[in-house]
C-alpha cells in the first residue's frame, strides 16, 4: 500500500508538474485586468497550453469576447470546406467601432493616388493572423492570449493603442489543418513528461495537419486562390489594406524564433525600400520585448518575401508591411530538442511575445506606416505610367470557363479590368469582343498587376525561399499579348467590367434531335460529361473531325467531340432536351442539337468513329510514398472542378482490393 501510495503521488507530481502554466506566465505584468472578461480557462475549462484548442472552442472563445466586450466585434468572412467558419475578431475603442464603415472608407482613400489624405488622427490598420500551417499551433493557441488581453487589459497604453488603432484578429488561417492536428495531438498526449521526438504524437499520420481539407498549403494561395479561405482573406485583405499583418508560424524544433527582415539579398524589386526600412523599425521592438522575457531569436536569415503568394508577402505588394514569425515547433506539449527540452507554453509565449512587440510598433509608428501606405500608390501610379507596357490584352474564346475563372481572381485582387467592345488584332492576333480583355498598366494597384503578368529573367540572387516568378498568363495558358507605348500605339476600345458573371451555355440548333454534341475545349467540359455520365445516359466521343449546318449555324467539331444520341436513352427526348439544357446553363458551356445523322463533311453521327464512352470509375492511390499536396490537388481537381467521384485509397491495400472495379488509377 506504501509503495501504490509513492507511485499515485509521484503521478500526481508529474501531472501537476506538466500542466501549472496559468495566465501570469503569458501576460504582461504591467497591466490590470477586467475580471467581467472571461479568460479561456472559464470557457475551455483548461488553460492555454495544456491542450491543443480545437477549432469549434477557439469559436466558442471568440464569440463569448465578442459578446462580453464593448471593444470587440466578430465578423464572419468565409467558410473552409468542411464549414468552419473563419472569422475576424475586429478590436479598438467603443468609438470606434460605432463608425468603422466610415473608418474603412477614410483609409481606402489613402489608396488614391489622386488624394492628399491627412493622417494625423487617422487610425492605423493591424492584422494579426495566426496559424496558417495547421500543426504550427502556438499560433492558434496564442490567438486566445491575444483575445482575452485586447478586450480585458487596461493599461495607458492599451487605451492609447485601441483609440488610434483598428485590430483585427483571425485567430485560425486553416480551420480543417488546425482542428486535424488538435485532435491528433490531444488523443496521443501522454500525462507523464514524454519528450521523446519518436514519439507516436510527434510523427502525424498522412495527410498531417499542415493543409486545408484539400492538402493544399494555404500559404502558397494568396495570388492564385484556389481556395475558399483564401478568396475570402484576400478579399478582406482589399477591403481593409492593413499597414501591419502579422503570420505566425513554425519551424524545425531545433530552431529559436526567426522574425523578419529576411535575408536581404532576396528582396523583391517590386517592394518599395521604405517597406524594409519600416520593416527593421518594427524588429527592434521584437528583440526588446523577446529579450525581456529571455528568449532567443534570429533575423535576416534563412526566410524571404520574394514569393508575393503568402501570408507575409502578399502585404508587401499591396502597400502594408508582412511579417513572419517562425517559432521552433514542439509538435507536441514536451520536445526533446538540441536546446534542452522544449514546451508548448514557452512557444505560445514567444509567440504572443511578438504580438505585444508588434501592436507596440504599431502605436508608436502610426504616422510612418500611414504615410507609408499613401505614399505607396504615389510612387506605383507614377513608375504606371512610365512603363514600357501599357497594358495587356487576353481572352479565350474557345475555353470561356478558363476566361473566367482568371477573372474572378482578378478581380479578387481588385485590378481593373476593361472588356473589349471591338475585335482588337495585334502582332497578327485578333482578340474578339466579348471573349477578350484590357488590362492597362496604369492603375493605383499597378505593382500588384506587374508581379501577375511580368515575366522575369534576371535575379539579384540565385537562391529562394519560394518560387522565383509566377505569371498568370502561362499557368492558365492564356493567350494574350502586351500591348507597348509608342507614338503609333493602338489601344482596344473597352468597357469597364463590373461583374465577372460565367456566360450561360445554350442548346443550339433544332427542337428534335436525333443527337446532341459538345466541344472538348472548354475547361469544365469534364464536368458536363461526369453529370451526364452520373444521369445513365450514354455517350461516345469522336474519333474524327466533321461538320455540322443548320440555318444559320455552321460549325466545324473536331477530335474529342462528346456526342450524345437521342434514342435508347434513360430519358424520353423531352426529358432529356430540359436536362442538357440545364447542364449546359450551369456549366457556360453550349451544346448543339441535330436534326440529322448526316453531315456536310467529315464523319457522320452514326460512324464507328464515335467511340462509346464508359463512365470512368477512378482510383487514387494516397499514404505509403505518395506527394499528398499532388494527391491533394487531384483529388481537389475531380472533386471541385469536375464533380466527378474519386476513390482515395491507402497504398498497403493494394493486395486487399480488386483493380478490375477501376477504369482509371
Amino acid at each position: 500500500m506504501k509503495n501504490l501510495f509513492a507511485f499515485l503521488g509521484l503521478f500526481l507530481a508529474i501531472h501537476v508538474g506538466f500542466a501549472q502554466t496559468d495566465l501570469n506566465y503569458y501576460l504582461p505584468k504591467d497591466v490590470n485586468y477586467d475580471i467581467q472578461i472571461p479568460t479561456p480557462k472559464k470557457v475551455l475549462g483548461y488553460e492555454v497550453g495544456d491542450w491543443m484548442v480545437s477549432h469549434d472552442q477557439l469559436i466558442k472563445y471568440m464569440e463569448t469576447i465578442a459578446a462580453s466586450s464593448d471593444r470587440a466585434v466578430l465578423v464572419e468572412y468565409a467558410r473552409s470546406y468542411e464549414n468552419r467558419p473563419l472569422v475576424h475578431l475586429i478590436f479598438s475603442s467603443p468609438e470606434n467601432l460605432a463608425k468603422l464603415d466610415q473608418i474603412k472608407s477614410e483609409h481606402q482613400k489613402l489608396s488614391d493616388p489622386t488624394l492628399d489624405m491627412n493622417t494625423e488622427e487617422m487610425p492605423l490598420v493591424v492584422l494579426l493572423g495566426y496559424s496558417i500551417h495547421g500543426n504550427e499551433a502556438s499560433g492558434v493557441n496564442a490567438s486566445l492570449l491575444t483575445a482575452y488581453y485586447l478586450a480585458a487589459g487596461h493599461s495607458k497604453a492599451i487605451t492609447e493603442l485601441l483609440k488610434n488603432t483598428i485590430i483585427i484578429v483571425d485567430p485560425a488561417l486553416n480551420p480543417d489543418g488546425i482542428n486535424r492536428f488538435a485532435s491528433w495531438v490531444n488523443m496521443n498526449k501522454s500525462f507523464a513528461k514524454l519528450s521523446d521526438p519518436n514519439s507516436r504524437v510527434f510523427n502525424e499520420v498522412y495527410p498531417g495537419g499542415r493543409t486545408n481539407h484539400y492538402w493544399f498549403d494555404m500559404n502558397r494561395d494568396y495570388l492564385l486562390l484556389t481556395n475558399p479561405e483564401s478568396r475570402g482573406r484576400v478579399a478582406k485583405l482589399q477591403e481593409w489594406k492593413p499597414n501591419i499583418v502579422t503570420d505566425h508560424h513554425e519551424m524545425g524544433s531545433n530552431s529559436t524564433f526567426f522574425f523578419q527582415p529576411g535575408v536581404p539579398s532576396r528582396n523583391n524589386p517590386l517592394t518599395p525600400e521604405r517597406n524594409y526600412e519600416l520593416t527593421k523599425a518594427i524588429a527592434d521592438y521584437h528583440a526588446k520585448h523577446l529579450d525581456r522575457i529571455g528568449s532567443l531569436y534570429f533575423s535576416e536569415e534563412q526566410f524571404d518575401d520574394y514569393y508575393f503568394g503568402k501570408g507575409s508577402s502578399y502585404p508587401d505588394i499591396n502597400s502594408g508591411i508582412g511579417i513572419l514569425f517562425e517559432q521552433g515547433s514542439s509538435r507536441g506539449f514536451l520536445r526533446a530538442t538540441e536546446n534542452g527540452i522544449l514546451t508548448f507554453p514557452f512557444t505560445i509565449r514567444n509567440q504572443f511575445t511578438a504580438t505585444l512587440s508588434t501592436l507596440e510598433a504599431a502605436k508608436d509608428l502610426r504616422k510612418s506606416l500611414l504615410d507609408y501606405q499613401k505614399e505607396f500608390y504615389v510612387t506605383a501610379y507614377d513608375q504606371a505610367k512610365k512603363d514600357p507596357i501599357a497594358g495587356w490584352v487576353f481572352g479565350d474564346k474557345t475555353d470561356l470557363g478558363k476566361t473566367n475563372a482568371l477573372l474572378t481572381i482578378l478581380k479578387i485582387h481588385t485590378l481593373n479590368i476593361e472588356v473589349l467592345t471591338d475585335d482588337y488584332t495585334i502582332n497578327g492576333k485578333t482578340f474578339e469582343k466579348g471573349s477578350s480583355y484590357f488590362i492597362p498598366s496604369t492603375q493605383k494597384n499597378y505593382r500588384l498587376l506587374k508581379t501577375i503578368f511580368e515575366r522575369s529573367h534576371t535575379f539579384k540572387d540565385k537562391t529562394f525561399y519560394d518560387v522565383s516568378t509566377w505569371n498568370f498568363f502561362y499557368s492558365f495558358n492564356m493567350p494574350n499579348a502586351e500591348i507597348l507605348r509608342s507614338k503609333k500605339m493602338s489601344i482596344p476600345k473597352t468597357e469597364e467590367l463590373i461583374n465577372c458573371t460565367q456566360k450561360e451555355g445554350r442548346i443550339l440548333g433544332t427542337q428534335n434531335a436525333v443527337a446532341y454534341a459538345f466541344r472538348w475545349n472548354d475547361y469544365y467540359a469534364p464536368k458536363l460529361l461526369a453529370a451526364i455520365q452520373a444521369k445513365g445516359l450514354r455517350t461516345k466521343v469522336a474519333a474524327d473531325q466533321f461538320s455540322f449546318t443548320d440555318g444559320d449555324l455552321n460549325e466545324n467539331f473536331s477530335y474529342g467531340t462528346i456526342l450524345i444520341p437521342a434514342e435508347g436513352q434513360a430519358l424520353n427526348a423531352s426529358d432529356l432536351q430540359k436536362f442538357l439544357t440545364q447542364l449546359a446553363k450551369k456549366t457556360g458551356i453550349d451544346i448543339y442539337a441535330f436534326s440529322t445523322g448526316l453531315t456536310p463533311t467529315g464523319i457522320d453521327l452514326g460512324s464507328n468513329n464515335f467511340v462509346n464512352i464508359k463512365e470512368p470509375k477512378v482510383l487514387m492511390f494516397v499514404d505509403g510514398r505518395s506527394n499528398n499536396r499532388d494527391a491533394g490537388e487531384i483529388w481537389h481537381l475531380f472533386d471541385q472542378r469536375y464533380n466527378m467521384p474519386i476513390s482515395l485509397v491507402e497504398q498497403d491495400r493494394i493486395n486487399r482490393i480488386d483493380l478490375d472495379e477501376y477504369t482509371t488509377i
